[in-house]
């Protein structure tokens, strides 16, 4: 009997989520189901939360942080005088508006459920212990560093993208043996059957000018156009701007003309479409775009130079902070920043792609399958992550063609250590 895998998402966060539902639909051995939070949770009170936390997103990031905690606020665990804590009473008033979500668990009662969001980890735990429910419930971190609220000591596992939020995790108290380190889960790359030059040529670019694609992530149309307008000047790039639909930015983008006598270039392409990106992805020289997870990701695995234009909130401040820090990422955070990180990245190119290939390469919707049929199997799941890093050395023998694989020693890896790169820096 196929066994039962439930993930939990939000529509705000859906890129893995949906990479995961089709990864593990396609492999056959699991029955899927997906619930985004329109399906668990009260319609109007979702829409407002929503609503207020896009307002704070980019215009307030300091409140922004506050309403980012809001929804797991209320379900902190309590602790008795002798410090236990309290089990969850049934017919507790506090968890009657989450009468949906207990519902969809109490249907299905998945073997394994998967949540994206602090929201719904927090409230898949409390429908386990209310209703005795046997599954094992993991957690799905796609940032580059910890959000507090998505700790949970109750949790059976840990799926996160870096070493540092595996690290901050065990700082939080969390067992080291359920915590996973795996690569971005994300949908394989369409391949692209047409030449560049016809790719080019959909987007009507008609020159050979290289290539920057803007995007701005869920919220970042302000600092996207102020991007914009940081280059607008730059006859040098073709600027494939994909806005979202957004109208504002192209509306402001051609009222510069009009304005202080700017003389803006021509080869800027509006994209209204978000689905366009993975053509973008085909014909671009770099990527400028804000610090989200999944589309920085993107762009690294696609081996293309990434600007950061300026962070929202603490979430893409730590999601900066990491690639830039680590030399995955040049800053661009104004104009000066920008100028100077369109001057290094084709200095730091070949350096950079190699830099970043042994990071950004492996599928990470294979990774999470594979710990998961590795729990079935009662196999520790950190033996299927486990990479050894291999060098190959020449042996000459009598017949001079033998190649011996040597694991490399840890001495040897200590003394050649590279210094890190700090490619963002102005």
């Amino acid at each position: 009997m196929k066994k039962t895998v439930l993930i939990i998402y939000s529509q705000l966060y859906d890129t893995s989520a949906l990479a995961l539902k089709d990864f593990f639909e396609s492999d056959g051995k699991y029955d899927v189901i997906s619930v985004y939070d329109r399906q668990y949770d009260n319609f109007c009170l979702l829409r407002a939360y929503q609503g207020l936390y896009k307002l704070t997103y980019r215009h307030a990031p300091a409140l922004n942080n506050v309403v980012i905690n809001l929804p797991t606020a209320e379900v902190t665990r309590s602790k008795d005088n002798e410090g236990n804590i309290v089990p969850y009473k049934p017919n507790s008033q506090t968890f009657q508006r989450w009468r949906k979500f207990d519902n969809i668990s109490m249907r299905f009662d998945a073997d394994y459920v998967i949540c994206t969001t602090q929201y719904s980890i927090h409230k898949a735990v409390i429908a386990r212990e209310k209703y005795n429910l046997g599954g094992k419930i993991f957690a799905l971190v796609t940032d580059y560093d910890l959000q507090d609220n998505f700790v949970s000591h109750d949790v059976d596992g840990y799926f996160v993208i870096t070493q540092k939020c595996k690290t901050a995790l065990i700082d939080k108290g969390i067992d080291e043996k359920i915590i996973f380190v795996v690569s971005m889960p994300l949908k394989t790359p369409t391949a692209i059957k047409r030449s560049k030059e016809d790719v080019r040529k959909q987007f009507n670019i008609r020159n050979e000018l290289p290539i920057i694609t803007m995007v701005g992530g869920r919220y970042g149309s302000k600092h996207l156009c102020d991007a914009l307008v940081s280059v607008c000047e730059n006859k040098e790039y073709n600027f494939i701007v994909i806005d979202g639909g957004n109208s504002l930015i192209e509306k402001k983008f051609k009222k510069l003309g009009k304005k202080d006598g700017k003389s803006v270039s021509n080869n800027v392409y509006f994209v209204k479409s978000g689905n366009e990106m993975e053509r973008a992805y085909y014909i671009s020289d770099c990527i400028l775009s804000a610090p989200t997870s999944a589309i920085t990701y993107e762009a690294l695995l696609h081996k293309i130079p990434l600007l950061l234009i300026d962070s929202a909130n603490n979430v893409e401040t730590k999601n900066s902070k990491f690639l830039v820090s680590n030399g995955y990422a040049y800053s661009a955070i104004n104009k000066d920043r920008l100028l100077i990180a369109l001057e290094k990245y084709k200095k730091d190119k070949k350096e950079w792609k190699k830099h970043c290939e042994n990071k950004f390469k492996l599928n990470g919707c294979q990774q999470v399958l594979d710990c998961i049929n590795a729990i079935d199997r009662g196999d520790d799941p950190q033996e299927c992550l486990v990479v050894k890093e291999v060098i190959e050395d020449t042996v000459k023998d009598a017949d001079n063609i033998s190649v011996v694989n040597q694991e490399k020693a840890p001495e040897d890896t200590k003394a050649t250590k590279k210094k890190r790169r700090w490619f963002g820096g102005k």
